[in-house]
């Protein structure tokens, strides 16, 4: 039998959370935050989830007009990831 007696600890996690719910696309767009950081700041954030489904969608609507793909492939990722987490998302907001 195996045992495991070590106790693991995280370093303390510097996260500045964005002002607006806007500012967590905008950061993952312009490629200064992850998009499953941006994601989660984005659910601490916005005030219901049409709210924030709304702010997503019009970020990647703007970056494939403007024909800035970097920006909206990592815009991308976040909705891949709202989309694969859809029980997490809706739980955000109850």
């Amino acid at each position: 039998m195996f045992r495991l007696n070590h106790v693991w600890e995280l370093p303390p996690l510097s996260l500045r959370m964005p002002e607006r719910f806007e500012d967590a696309l905008l950061g993952c767009a312009h490629g200064y935050s992850p998009p499953d950081v941006a994601l989660m700041q984005l659910l601490v954030r916005a005030p219901s989830e049409e709210h924030a489904a709304r702010a997503l969608g019009t970020a990647i609507w703007d970056a494939l007009e403007c024909r800035d793909t970097p920006k909206a492939e990592r815009l991308g990722a976040v909705q891949k990831l709202w989309d694969s987490a859809r029980i997490l998302v809706e739980s955000a907001f109850r």
